[in-house]
Order: C-alpha cells, then sequence, then structure tokens
C-alpha cells in the first residue's frame, strides 16, 4: 500500500509539471509583510516553485508578483512572500489552499505566527536530475511560528539525496517521508497518520525536540519510524503509538542519550492497551508526561529526569530502575516549605529516586535549639525584659529584649524592619546579647576566603527609609557566620543606624552588596547617620559591594570609638576602608588589619575623610591595595576635614596617582597633624597631593618605630593613655600598649647629673645617670652624697637582739626614697632556707648613736645552735629592685666582743658563756657539730663553771596543790631561738576542765593537752629575765591552784638530779644555758 501511495504522489508531481504553465493567482492591492526571512539564504534556489495553482519559479525564472511597488526580488502572495535573495518562503499567519511544490533545489520555509495547510495538501521537494542534493528546511524562528500541513515529501525511490532539517519549529503533520537525512531540531513535531510508517528518512536526527508519531491504521505492519541507519536520538522526548495489535510498536534501531522514549501499542495477545516508558541518561521532559495506572516508566542504570514536576505518577503506575520495581522511601534529604503562620509542609525526598519522588507532611511550627523552625521561616521571639537594664543609663529600668540565638536574632531584625507577622514595627527596640550566636557555621575557609556551600541569608537589622534608633548593647559577645549576597544598598548587620551600637563582634561573616546597587556596604553596620554611634566593634569577616564599603562601617556620619577590623575589604570597589568606606563624621581610636582593596578612594581607616570629617589615633597595619587614584595608608583622600595622631605601617600598594604613605590626597584646608608611617615599608612621600596644611608628618624607618619613638611621640600632649609598646617585644606602636618614656642620659651621677648627653625610650619613668664617685669608699657619693648601692640603703652596724630570742639586729642608713616606698622591706633568708620580711615602716629607729642621723632597725632571729650560720639581709624598694646583700652570723658579732676584749671587757662572759652555750645546744640537737660556735675559744674559755657563784642555787620550785582543782606535777623548758618555760598541771579526777581559766603572769591562755596533763607555757623570755619568776594560775572561779616558777628552776632541777637521771648532753645544755643566763642579767640590763 506504501509503495502505491508513493506513485500517486510523482503522478500528482507529473501534474504540477504541467500546471506551472498557468498565470500567478491574483495578489493585487496586498503589500510587503511584516514577517522578515532569515539573514542567510539556503543552497541552491530551485528550478521550479509553486504554491497551490501559482508558479513563482518557471523552469528557472523568477517570476514576477504583478505588484507594482514591491521589490523585483519579492514574490507576494495572501500572508506569504518568497524572498529570492535568501531563497526563503516565509509565511506569516497563512492559510494555504493548495500544494507548496519545490523541484531540484533547496527551499527554507520560515513560519511566522500560526500557519495551516489543508489536510490532504502536500509539501513536496522533488528530485529530477542528478549532482545536486536539494534540502528543504522548516525553520519556526526559535518556535515563534508553527504550521500545520499534510505529508512533507522529501525525495523520491532512486536516490537518498534530498534531506529535511525541522529547526525550532511547532509541526503538526499527517506523514514526514524523507529519502535522505531528516533533522529534528529544537521542534515540537506531531506526525498523524493512518499508514504503517509515520516518520521515514535514510537517516533520522533527533536532538532537543518533542516528537510523537502516531500509526492510527489497523491494517499494516512495519516500523512507526523508520531509518536505514541508526535513529539518534538526544536530549528529546520521544512518543511512537501504533493501533494495530502488535508485540511491540516498532523503531528502527536507536541510540538514545538523554532522553525520554514512550511506546503505545494494543497487545495482540491480550488486546490490552500497553503503554512504556524508558528513560535513558540525564533527560528533560519536553511535555508534561503522566504515567496512568497499568503503565510503567523505566529507568537505565544512572538515569534521571531533571524537571520531575512534569511527570505525574498515578496510583498502580510502575516505577523501575534497570528492570527492578523501584519502591519509594523516606531515606533521602528533609527541606521544608513554608505553609502559613501555624503550619509548614516537611518535604522528605525518596533516597536514589529517579524522579526526585519528595512525600510531603504537613507539621506545626516548632522552634529548635537554635531559635528556628526546622522550615527556617519561623523564629524564636527575643526575650522581653522590664526591670534588668539601664540600658540608656538615666537610671531607670528600660525594655530590653534578650536575645540569645540565632532565631532571635533574625526575630529582632523582623522586629525592627517591621516584617513580623502580627507584631508592629518597632525600630527603637532596644536589644542585649546574652550568648554568642552562631548563624551558619564554616562560611570562611580558613584563609579567609568564602566556603562553598550554600548559607541561611542574612537580612539586615533596619531600612535606609527606617533606620535604627534603639540601643543595641552585644556584652562583649560575638555573631558568627552571617551571610549576605544581594543586589541592594545599606548592607550589613545593621543597615543604617541612627541609635548606639555597642560590645559586639562579627566573625566568619560574608557581606556582598553585589554590583552595581551595591553601595554603603559595612560589617557592623551600612551607615551611621549623625545620631548614630557604634563602640568597642570588630569585624574579622569578608566585606565587598560596589562603593562606600568599610570593614565596620560603610558610610559614617555619627561616631565610631574603639573599633577595629580584621576582615579583607573590598575587591574592585571605590570608596574603600578598613574601618569605614567614608567618614563625615569622627572615628577615634580605630584599628585596621585586613587587607584593603579597591580602584580610587582606597584608604587603610578610612576611603573618604570629607566635609569636616575627623579621625584621631588611628592605626593601620593592613595592607592596602588600589589600581586607580586617591589610595593611602591611612585615607584615600583628605578633604576639608582632619587627621591627627595616627599610624600607618601596612604596606601600600597603587598602580595609579595620588598615592601616600598616609593620605592619597589633601585638600580644601584639610589638615594632617602628627602622623607618621613606616618608610621601610612604603618608600614613597606621605601624601600623594598635598594642598593641605601637614605638621608633623613624616616617615620612620622600621628601626626607629622599634626605639618606641613613634609610640612616643603619638601620645605626646595628650592626657588619657592612648598609644603604647612594649619595647623589646612590639616592633610597633599599638592603641591602649604599654606606655613609653623619653628619658634622659646624663654623663653625671643623679645628684649632679649636668646636661642630658642623650635620650632614649622607654617602658619605665627612670633616667640614665653615670656612677656615684666614691674615693673615700665611705658608700656614698663624693659629688652628692647619696648613698650608692644602688637602692639607697647602707649597712651601718650590727647588735645581738635578746629580747627573748637570740639574733642580730642590722642598723640601716636609707634614703629619702626608700624611706618613703610604703613597699619598701628588708629581707633575710635564714639558714634553715626560711625567708622573712620587715617592713621598712615596722623597723625601730634610733637617732642617738650619731647626731643628725637616723638608723634603721631590721631585726633576724635565730635558733640556739644557728649562731654560726648565715643571716643574709637585703633591702628591697616596691618595685622589687633590691640592694646590696649583707652575710652576718650571731658568732661573727660575739666572736668580735671577744676579740676587742679591751674596748667590752663587761661584755666579753656574756659573749662566752652564748657561744659556749650556741656549741651545746648544735651537740645536743646534732646541728652543725662541724662548726661549734666556741670553737675559737681557748681551752679556758670553753670550760663551763658548776655553780655560778651561787646563782643557781637560789631557784627551788616549789610543788603547788589544790584539793579540788588538782596540781602542778612538773616543768620542762624548750631552748632554740627563743626560750620557753612549760609548767605541766594535773587535775582532780571528775574535773570539767573546759570550765577552767588559765592563767600565766596575769595573762588568759589556752593550755595544750599532752596525756593527762595540761601544759602552761611561758613564751619569749628574755636573756635577762631567765631567772625573774611569774605567777601560774588555775581557777574555777571558786577554788584557786598557783605557783611562781622560773626557767632558772628548770635548771636547777636538772643540775641537782642525782647522776644518771638526765642524759649527759642535756645537763651540759643545762649548766651552758645557766651560764648564759647567769651572765646576761650581769650584762644586759636592757636590750
Amino acid at each position: 500500500m506504501k509503495q502505491r501511495k508513493r506513485e500517486a504522489r510523482r503522478i500528482f508531481a507529473g501534474a504540477m509539471a504541467a500546471l506551472m504553465v498557468l498565470s500567478a493567482v491574483d495578489v493585487s492591492g496586498w503589500g510587503v509583510m511584516n514577517a522578515k526571512a532569515e539573514a542567510t539564504a539556503v543552497g541552491t534556489t530551485p528550478q521550479y516553485l509553486t504554491i497551490g495553482s501559482t508558479k513563482i519559479i518557471d523552469n528557472g525564472d523568477f517570476q514576477e508578483d504583478g505588484i507594482s511597488d514591491n521589490d523585483d526580488t519579492i514574490y507576494q502572495g495572501t500572508n506569504w512572500y518568497y524572498d529570492s535573495t535568501k531563497n526563503q518562503l516565509v509565511l506569516e499567519n497563512a492559510s494555504i489552499s493548495g500544494h507548496i511544490t519545490s523541484m531540484n533545489g533547496d527551499l527554507s520555509i520560515i513560519l511566522s505566527g500560526t500557519n495551516t495547510m489543508k489536510s490532504e495538501m502536500l509539501i513536496q521537494s522533488i528530485l529530477t536530475e542528478s549532482g545536486i542534493v536539494p534540502t528543504l528546511e522548516i525553520n519556526g524562528n526559535n518556535h515563534n511560528g508553527s504550521l500545520s500541513c499534510g505529508t512533507i515529501s522529501v525525495g523520491d525511490d532512486v536516490s537518498n539525496n534530498n534531506n529535511l532539517n525541522i529547526i525550532g519549529a511547532t509541526l503538526e503533520t499527517s506523514e514526514i517521508d524523507c529519502s535522505g537525512i531528516v533533522t529534528i531540531e529544537n521542534s515540537h513535531v506531531v506526525a498523524n497518520d493512518d499508514s504503517s510508517t509515520v516518520i521515514s528518512g535514510d537517516k533520522i536526527n533527533i536532538v532537543d525536540s518533542f516528537v510523537e508519531a502516531k500509526a492510527t491504521t489497523e491494517r499494516y505492519e512495519g516500523k512507526v519510524i523508520r531509518s536505514n541507519q541508526p535513529i539518534n536520538v538526544s536530549g528529546s522526548q520521544i512518543v511512537v503509538s501504533r493501533a494495530l495489535d502488535c508485540s511491540d510498536p516498532v523503531l528502527s534501531d536507536c541510540s538514545f542519550s538523554n532522553s525520554v522514549i514512550t511506546k503505545k501499542w494494543k497487545d495482540y495477545k491480550t488486546k490490552d492497551n500497553v503503554t512504556k516508558t524508558y528513560v535513558y541518561g540525564t533527560a528533560a521532559l519536553k511535555e508534561d508526561l503522566t504515567i496512568a495506572s497499568g503503565e510503567s516508566i523505566e529507568f537505565e542504570s544512572g538515569a534521571s529526569i531533571t524537571n520531575p514536576e512534569k511527570l505525574t505518577l498515578a496510583d498502580g503506575a510502575s516505577l523501575l530502575v534497570n528492570g527492578e520495581e523501584h519502591t519509594h522511601n523516606k531515606d533521602g534529604d528533609v527541606t521544608y516549605t513554608w505553609k502559613d503562620d501555624k503550619e509548614h509542609i516537611k518535604n522528605v525526598a525518596c533516597k536514589d529516586c529517579p524522579i526526585g519522588y519528595v512525600t510531603k507532611e504537613t507539621e506545626s511550627h516548632s522552634i529548635g535549639e537554635n531559635g528556628f523552625c526546622a522550615c527556617n521561616n519561623v523564629y524564636q521571639p527575643a526575650d522581653l525584659t522590664t526591670n534588668k537594664y539601664d540600658i540608656d543609663g538615666d537610671k531607670i529600668n528600660d525594655e530590653v529584649y534578650e536575645i540569645s540565638n540565632a532565631g532571635q536574632l533574625y526575630w529582632f531584625a523582623g522586629l525592627v524592619n517591621g516584617t513580623l507577622s502580627g507584631v508592629p514595627q518597632n525600630t527603637s527596640a532596644n536589644a542585649v546579647l546574652t550568648k554568642d550566636i552562631v548563624v551558619n557555621e564554616n562560611v570562611l575557609k580558613p584563609d579567609g576566603t568564602l566556603n562553598e556551600g550554600s548559607f541561611k541569608e542574612w537580612t539586615p537589622i533596619a531600612t535606609s527609609a527606617s533606620p535604627y534608633t534603639g540601643i543595641f548593647e552585644g556584652q562583649n559577645h560575638t555573631i558568627s557566620g552571617l551571610y549576605f549576597k544581594q543586589e541592594t544598598s545599606f548592607v550589613g548587620l545593621f543597615s543604617v543606624n541612627s541609635g548606639k551600637i555597642a560590645n559586639v563582634g562579627i566573625l566568619d561573616s560574608y557581606f556582598y552588596g553585589q554590583p552595581y546597587k551595591g553601595w554603603q556596604v559595612g560589617g557592623v553596620c551600612g551607615s551611621n547617620t549623625a545620631k548614630g554611634a557604634i563602640t568597642n566593634c570588630y569585624n574579622t569577616g569578608i566585606v565587598r559591594g560596589s562603593e562606600t564599603v568599610g570593614g565596620v562601617c560603610g558610610s559614617n556620619y555619627g561616631t565610631i570609638t574603639n573599633c577595629s577590623n580584621k576582615g579583607n575589604v573590598g575587591e574592585d570597589d571605590d570608596s574603600v576602608g578598613g574601618v569605614s568606606g567614608s567618614n563625615y563624621g569622627t572615628i577615634t581610636n580605630c584599628n585596621n588589619a585586613g587587607i584593603v582593596s579597591g580602584k580610587m578612594y582606597v584608604g587603610g581607616v578610612c576611603g573618604k575623610n570629607s566635609n569636616g570629617g575627623t579621625v584621631t589615633n588611628c592605626n593601620n597595619t593592613g595592607e592596602v591595595r588600589g589600581t586607580s587614584q586617591y589610595i593611602g595608608g591611612l585615607s584615600g583622600d583628605n578633604d576639608s576635614s582632619s587627621i591627627t595622631n595616627c599610624n600607618n605601617t601596612g604596606e601600600v600598594k597603587a598602580t595609579g596617582k595620588f598615592v601616600g604613605g598616609l593620605s592619597g590626597g589633601n585638600y580644601n584646608n584639610g589638615t594632617i597633624t602628627n602622623c607618621y608611617y613606616d618608610s621601610t615599608v612604603y618608600t614613597g612621600t606621605a601624601i600623594g597631593d598635598d594642598m593641605g596644611t601637614t605638621e608633623k608628618v613624616e616617615g620612620k624607618t622600621t628601626e626607629q618605630y622599634k626605639t618606641g619613638e613613634v609610640a612616643y611621640l603619638l601620645q605626646l600632649d595628650q592626657s588619657d593613655a592612648v598609644w603604647g609598646q612594649t619595647i623589646g617585644t612590639d616592633t610597633y606602636p599599638t592603641l591602649g600598649g604599654a606606655k613609653v618614656y623619653k628619658t634622659a642620659i646624663y654623663k653625671g651621677c643623679e645628684g649632679k647629673p649636668g646636661e642630658p648627653v642623650s635620650y632614649e625610650y622607654s617602658n619605665t619613668e627612670k633616667n640614665t645617670y653615670g656612677d656615684h664617685p666614691d674615693a673615700d669608699n665611705d658608700g656614698r657619693c663624693d659629688n652628692c652624697s647619696a648613698i650608692i648601692d644602688g637602692i639607697g640603703a647602707k649597712l651601718a652596724g650590727y647588735s645581738l637582739s635578746l629580747t627573748g630570742n637570740i639574733g642580730v639586729n642590722f642598723y640601716m642608713e636609707l634614703s629619702n626614697k626608700i624611706i618613703a616606698d610604703k613597699d619598701a622591706y628588708m629581707q633575710f633568708t635564714l639558714p634553715n632556707g626560711t625567708v622573712t620580711k620587715v617592713p621598712v615602716s615596722a623597723a625601730q629607729t634610733n637617732t642617738t648613736i650619731k647626731e643628725g642621723t637616723t638608723y634603721y632597725k631590721f631585726p633576724c632571729e635565730v635558733s640556739s645552735y644557728e649562731m654560726t650560720q648565715d643571716i643574709k639581709a637585703q633591702m628591697f624598694d616596691g618595685n622589687g629592685k633590691c640592694g646590696k646583700e649583707y652575710t652576718y652570723t650571731v658568732r661573727d658579732y660575739a666572736q668580735y666582743l671577744i676579740d676587742h676584749v679591751d674596748l667590752y671587757q663587761d661584755a666579753y662572759p656574756f659573749a662566752v658563756a652564748m657561744l659556749n652555750y650556741g656549741a651545746c645546744s648544735q651537740k645536743y640537737f646534732n646541728k652543725a657539730v662541724d662548726d661549734l660556735a666556741n670553737k675559737y675559744l681557748n681551752d679556758d674559755e670553753q670550760e663551763i663553771p658548776d655553780r655560778f657563784d651561787g646563782y643557781i642555787d637560789n631557784f627551788v620550785a616549789n610543788k603547788a596543790e589544790n584539793k579540788v582543782l588538782g596540781q602542778f606535777a612538773g616543768l620542762s623548758m624548750v631552748l632554740k631561738s627563743e626560750t620557753t618555760l612549760n609548767i605541766f598541771y594535773e587535775p582532780k579526777e571528775g574535773i570539767d576542765v573546759s570550765k577552767l581559766k588559765f592563767l600565766v603572769d596575769g595573762k588568759e591562755i589556752t593550755p595544750v593537752k599532752r596525756g593527762q596533763y595540761y601544759i602552761l607555757s611561758l613564751k619569749n623570755i628574755k636573756a635577762n629575765e631567765l631567772g625573774n619568776s611569774k605567777t601560774f594560775t588555775v581557777t574555777d572561779g571558786t577554788n584557786t591552784l598557783s605557783g611562781e616558777y622560773s626557767a632558772m628552776m628548770y635548771c636547777y632541777q636538772v643540775l641537782q638530779a642525782k647522776e644518771g637521771t638526765y642524759a649527759d648532753d642535756l645537763v651540759t645544755l643545762v649548766k651552758a644555758f645557766s651560764d648564759y643566763a647567769y651572765r646576761a642579767k650581769s650584762v644586759c640590763g636592757s636590750n
């Protein structure tokens, strides 16, 4: 049947050739249409071209259309024309009643609007000659035109040289029959015919198109889309169907890539309608596709549909992957969609699903840990307090919102911006941060550049139309992970501030007001108005825009104080500054350490300082980069403004003009005063173009900076401490650093220095003087009489201390400075390693030794067995500086008395007795026995007398008893640095000791319990009072036990005891001690 149909068409073509002798149709009164031919002609002009009975080209001759004012290259018809220079037939909303026939040549049909032909009318491209390859092209002008027609027939049965191109067209036809190559590209083609083959060609290419081929007849078998070579289908959607009962609607061999193929037929066994769809690669549907119940769609391994919203999978439809049924799951990613103020949609993706199936569940909003609902569109309200904060300092508690998480921060932004549903806008709302806040994590990479990934976008607080007028107190907390990237202005944590922002840090954040609308962008706020104040804030994130971009603030008309930036600012922007892009207000005590980049008006602190702006006590250490003009280490330009006490040590890199280590320009009475830059780092001039006023403006080398000179110059004449530097550690000055002093160096001594010979810088306020001359070696300067031990303390002499303890008194002569130092002290290092300190204020003074001289006495006590060991004494002032160290022993002093017996005859016996006592104590306590205190005494001096002229016999202890209270049962003595007498009280059985009062020499004491006894102690007995008796008393208020006892009574007890009662070394020690006490009584009438 197909063959018969083709022969009928050839007969018709012959008839058409005969009709070519007919005259053209009447086209009078019709002008040239609006549709334009394509710019390029297609191939060879046909030998014959007819539309219906109208001959346009006859045997190679272009015919006249009979319209007088037409171009002779145009043949005009009704809603169509042919352009002979382009070889293009243009249809514009045309209705064609006859065939369109082209013979022996190429033809391009351009479609515009909706064009139709009667269903039985053909488009024919006929080849009757050899040696040419005609091409018929139907071009829809990128879907601006469509065509409905009958069969499109290209070629004959003899050769395969006739080609058909359908480009960018919407085409509905009954059949496409081509002997050569069929190319369908970027088109929508529907072919519907009662023949068995609907689309045929020697080779078929379908690219980026929708093609539907329907074989509606039940009479014929064959391939619905037939090609002698494999069909190439790429990026397309194909629907092929056959009405005839068969096993499968047959296609020629195909190569599919990124395409969707739907096959429809009637099963020859069951007579059921069958629909199966196959997906290859990554495909996009051109038309909506519904897989009905009982139908199937199968994906090859790894295949998917990129626009699954165009796919509908009805209940009962089958989804297969690699031939296996795919069951939807809930294991994929979860997203959320806003529904209303109460609910959202939870979207749960099917994992590894080729159609991206999503289960949708409606949920109520719920707030998570970070203050956001899972849908990210509902925020936890900030907590309103009314009685906790006096935020404005008027001594009245204010309404203040507490913000503790990211959701509350977004809610507060909505409150100020007026975007909260059902909540009135409040631009003057006050807030405090109560915790550090993290919105997004890892917005920036460790190197400070933007990280990959998606982030929750920030909406700045306030707008240019409604500035913020409240107080935002960060309480030294931080906000991390803010992300903003939009084509808009006034960008930052805040958009526009007319209130107060204080004590908050912006970390790990990214602000980008994209070109070309991104002006006034800052880490803290986009614009700070004349009423606004920003205090103690800092930024470490990236800040970018197109103009007026700053690390802290985009443009400043108010005040910025104690703020800093470490983030990178700008890239290819104008008016860029580390602190503020443009300044028309006041910037004080601010610092930039980030990289600042831009085209023009680029500065380490501000890009522009204009119209009365002031920059004071500011510092830049960051690199400044510019590619155009007005680039400066501190400011790009200083116009009618002032820069004072500022410093730049950052590198300035610029390829344009007007570049300076401090400012690119200085104009219109602009002033720059007391400002410095590192001329080693930047070797150019301080100011690129200076037409203003400068004073004390210069570069200093890095070595000069290290000395502290610049820190001193910057701080000079300022009462408040601002600039400082730790000399020897810091290379450069810092805001708030250690104070630097300019100190003079003198050749002469401090008392008589003369004129300074030079100056240096130091962290201590102290001039340097020459040495004190001391030719007479008396410890005082020959010129100014100053004590010259280095601290103002001179040792005058020693004495023994026998007030109870054994020790040495150090007599010091002190300077007025050390006397006035309330923290000065004498430090003693004792033989056992113990360190004691005696404040100067606690020392006794003596003015009787030498007229006009006051001596300060510092006592140091040692044990009796430590008389030979060194006592180290050293004076310290309140700053920890120390003077000369003096070393002395008790034996040194006693031996001096013995060696000078002619001067100290009365003291001689006592000195001998004391050294013998010390030696015996060393033996008894086994301390330093290789260096006995009396080793320098002769044999006679080392002999200890027995009776001491009867002195010991006077100390007999009487036993004391009370019938109710009990008795004093015995006594003992402790001999170390001090002398202590112990009396042992033994209470009567049944006595409640807790109700008794114990007294020694009239002073109430607390006894120490030892076994059955309670010990009453008399401590620190002076050497000349060892024989003096003291009263020991125990009483219950009614009954009293009392006795008189002295230290010598213990000595009498030991020395009078039967031999063997006490150890020999104890008897010897007590004997020596008794002699020491006896001699002390006679020599030491007073200390």
